[in-house]
């Protein structure tokens, strides 16, 4: 009976054509390379994140939640109308959860200037303030649409509805009569004329 070599059956299976073994390592390779510059990608958007300081919001390949950074810290160094910018180029990105983080800032950004404005100019500035309350209200409103329990939103539209400034009473005319003619409505001259 012949004896069967079990090492010679082995080599046999295990023996790769050269050609083969080096697309294998080609395409492994390829994947690392993209997987590496995946994560170079993410440590850089992560930088710009924790320095917003850094970041060039004019730069159109950002995503919105860099640029969402970037709204932050121009709020807190004062510049609204910039960060208003960014809120609203990002306000219909992401998900449901981070639009309404935009729109809930973007109302708190609204609320801060009418609350600054009626402190320092009061009922002066009627018009403007009750603009920037109504957009503070319509914001806030969305976002306790869809969150009823957002603790900061209810609390801010609550802020916005006591400093609203009270409603501008019309004139009343005390002239009570008919307008049958020009001549019944305008002024004599005492005594006759010339």
């Amino acid at each position: 009976m012949p004896s069967l070599n079990p090492q010679k059956k082995l080599t046999h299976y295990t023996s790769f054509h050269p050609f083969i073994a080096w697309l294998v390592f080609l395409i492994l390779a390829g994947f690392a390379l993209n997987e590496l510059n995946q994560i170079r990608t993410i440590w850089r958007l992560n930088d710009l994140i924790e320095n917003p300081e850094k970041i060039n919001s004019s730069d159109a390949d950002l995503p919105p939640e860099v640029l969402f950074a970037k709204a932050r810290y121009l709020n807190d160094q004062g510049d609204y109308q910039e960060a208003l910018r960014l809120y609203l180029q990002i306000e219909h990105q992401g998900n449901e959860n981070f639009r309404l983080k935009v729109q809930y800032n973007m109302g708190v950004i609204y609320l801060q200037q009418a609350s600054k404005l009626w402190k320092s100019k009061g009922v002066w500035e009627y018009s403007q303030i009750n603009t920037l309350l109504d957009l503070t209200e319509q914001y806030l409103r969305q976002v306790l649409n869809k969150q009823p329990d957002h603790w900061q939103a209810r609390f801010n539209l609550e802020y916005a509805l006591r400093i609203r400034p009270p409603a501008k009473e019309e004139e009343k005319s005390d002239w009570q009569g008919h307008k049958s003619s020009v001549h019944a409505i305008m002024p004599g001259i005492p005594e006759g004329g010339p």
